[in-house]
């Protein structure tokens, strides 16, 4: 039985234009075969194609060209190969060895095989290529390209190689013309000793901006950071992260987890908000922070301030050193704001705001400090809190100072002036020096832990030692004026100095207590 011919839409028939020879072969009513050779050049449309040779199939209105192929489609789209076969009804290319796809933006296809749908406007290949655009390069071993939208869908081993950043993964969205890459599964994003893994999100190559989402991560040589999600601008050095922020500078033993986190990178900065935590980090005994607003960047130049007088424990005046960070592993600085509380096994603190610097180990508190080492409480105006191997060192306290060290029941040692200096033997006060207006009260211990008595003194100054926790001695500097009394006659008032005021209460009771502020 003779085959019925397949009709030919005639807008879609293959009109020849040019060539060098024909050559006209008729089979059967199926099969009308004319070979050109030498500047062949047929036109179907808009689209006009040239080859070295072809043979035509006039009635099934297929083709199949050899040597130097060009499909040129509108002027929008350039295709380059050594082989194509075509069905013209269907507008529907298969293209063979050294394959090139050249749009109008000059983002370039090369692969070995592509089944091209004209009609469409889609082009496939599964046996592995590339797309160059510019200065990015991507490669796969499967890719689809929409001409329409000038996407490319990316699958299988995909690479995308930037000057500024190279990217892994299994698929991946590229667009030629916004040259934004889409990720649509886990990728890897190398940049210099920065990696970043996420598994959803776009990168705007043209623009260096990148939103990552389903809590992606980044690792580089001294920090990590994880978020919900998080957006970047590379050119300006800003990044966003959002959502359960924990960020690890592992290098320096800082810690910060916030709700909400900004960065830049221009000036190692960042600002955490929404309930930061920072951890300062050490083996036995780490410190936690909280407040409403965390700030933190690089210390560039040592800032002026007041040296503070600390004093030794026998009693002589000496200048702390005015430590300038050339020794520190950490110059970097730490700024909160508002309802500061510091927890750590031996210090407890807050505050209304705080100034860390890794620089000199001090914790600056203001506005209302207050500081409480076991059975001591701390208040001044403002405090320095210097801290060695991140437990408290010495402490210097000036303007309305005053000590209080809870000895049993509602009995309370005390101590207030102008200034305060303490000095801590692993993390314990161990010496308190007041100057300025001071005043003490006193309880004095027999040998069986039994009071004897009280002295209520003022002097010039006066110094308090501590053994096991618990003030031991006291010992008045110059102008002592004060009275003993024995425990059972202590006039009414007489036992606590004026300004008094145990706030236990506020005392932050454990780090799992700042994490649920």
């Amino acid at each position: 039985m003779a085959q019925t011919p397949v009709a030919v839409d005639s807008t879609r028939r293959l009109e020849i234009l040019q060539a060098k020879r024909y050559n006209f072969e008729k089979r059967d009513s199926a099969s009308s075969f004319l070979s050109l050779a030498g500047n062949v050049q047929l036109r179907q449309q808009g689209t006009l194609f040239f080859a070295d040779s072809v043979v035509l199939n006039e009635i099934t209105n297929v083709m199949e060209a050899f040597g130097n192929i060009h499909i040129n489609d509108g002027d929008s789209l350039h295709t380059y190969s050594k082989y194509l076969r075509y069905k013209g009804n269907e507008k529907q290319a298969y293209l063979k060895t050294n394959v090139r796809l050249v749009d109008n933006k000059g983002s370039v296809l090369t692969t070995n095989e592509l089944n091209y749908d004209m009609n469409l406007g889609i082009a496939d290949y599964i046996s592995g290529g590339k797309v160059l655009n510019k200065k990015t390069v991507l490669t796969s071993k499967n890719a689809r390209y929409y001409e329409a939208t000038k996407d490319v869908v990316f699958s299988k081993n995909v690479v995308l190689k930037d000057p500024e950043y190279n990217m892994a993964t299994d698929s991946l969205q590229y667009n030629s013309r916004t040259e934004v890459a889409t990720f649509i599964a886990p990728t890897t994003i190398i940049n210099g000793k920065r990696k970043i893994y996420t598994s959803s999100g776009y990168y705007d190559l043209k623009n260096s901006k990148a939103v990552f989402g389903k809590r992606p991560v980044i690792e580089d040589s001294t920090y990590t950071i994880v978020s919900d999600d998080m957006a970047f601008d590379d050119k300006e050095g800003l990044g966003q992260f959002n959502g359960n922020v924990v960020y690890r500078d592992t290098a320096n033993g800082v810690a910060v987890l916030s709700n909400q986190l900004f960065a830049n990178k221009k000036t190692s900065s960042f600002l955490a908000t929404q309930m930061p935590l920072l951890i300062l980090k050490q083996d036995q005994d780490s410190v936690f922070i909280t407040a409403d607003t965390l700030f933190s960047g690089k210390i560039t130049a040592q800032p002026n301030r007041e040296i503070p007088i600390i004093l030794d424990t026998a009693g002589k005046d000496y200048i702390a050193p005015d430590l300038t960070g050339k020794d520190s592993s950490m110059n970097r600085f730490f700024e909160a704001w508002h309802h500061v509380r510091i927890f750590s096994d031996s210090v407890q603190a807050v505050a209304d705001s705080m100034y860390y610097a890794g620089t000199d180990s001090a914790f600056r508190l203001f506005t209302e400090p207050i500081v409480w080492a076991n059975q001591s409480q701390i208040t001044a105006d403002t405090m320095y809190l210097f801290t060695k191997n991140k437990k408290a060192d010495r402490l210097y306290a000036y303007y309305n100072g005053f000590v209080i060290n809870r000895v049993q029941g509602e009995a309370y040692n005390q101590v207030k002036g102008n200034t305060i200096n303490a000095l801590f033997v692993d993390g314990n006060i161990s010496y308190v020096r007041t100057k300025g207006r001071a005043e003490s009260v006193y309880y004095a211990l027999d040998d069986y832990d039994k009071f004897v008595g009280m002295n209520k003194s003022t002097a010039d100054a006066i110094d308090m030692f501590f053994e096991n926790k618990k003030a031991v001695k006291v010992k008045f500097i110059n102008d002592l004026k004060g009275t003993t009394y024995p425990v059972r006659k202590i006039p009414p008032g007489e036992s606590q100095l004026k300004g008094f005021n145990w706030l236990d209460a506020k005392r932050p009771k454990s780090f799992v207590e700042l994490l649920g502020r």
